[in-house]
């Protein structure tokens, strides 16, 4: 049995353009963890059907405590492009370019109202990024002592 995924050509090109011209990919980040809203919590919410990106919650110090979102929001458009399904939302912020403001449709206490956000980086890019963190991929290497060599 195989496995396969494909990524969508645009953002092939996009990681592509960014690795050429600047050496790292930079992506929108906006610090909060989300989850989808279910047909339970919509009607919970007073929506009409399930969709759009519920946050769990806001990182201290993120983009998106600097912009005002609270844990309980709903997020159902960016910049007017619907949140149709949580896993819509990622794509959105990270297609963002990190400094943009996005106007975020935001239904908060039964009432929609839009919050403008300024898009952060995610913390793992830049140039340069490495910190010292010898476990930043997960994996930790050195370089091995004669024992070990001849183990």
């Amino acid at each position: 049995m195989g496995l396969s995924f494909a990524i969508p050509i645009d953002v092939a090109l996009d990681v592509a353009n960014q690795l050429r011209e600047e050496g790292y990919v930079s992506r929108g980040w906006l610090g909060v963890s989300i989850q989808p809203v279910s047909k339970d919590l919509a009607e919970a919410f007073g929506m009409e059907q399930a969709e759009g990106a519920l946050i769990a919650q806001v990182e201290p110090g993120s983009p998106g405590t600097e912009g005002g979102l609270k844990a309980g929001d709903v997020i159902l458009e960016v910049n007017g492009q619907e949140v149709d399904h949580s896993t819509t939302l990622p794509r959105l912020i990270g297609e963002t370019a990190p400094g943009e403001d996005v106007d975020l449709s935001v239904l908060r206490d039964g009432q929609q109202e839009t919050i403008t956000v300024e898009v952060g980086e995610w913390p793992d890019a830049g140039p340069g990024q490495s910190d010292g963190d010898p476990v930043r991929l997960g994996i930790a290497v050195q370089p091995l002592n004669d024992m070990e060599k001849r183990r």
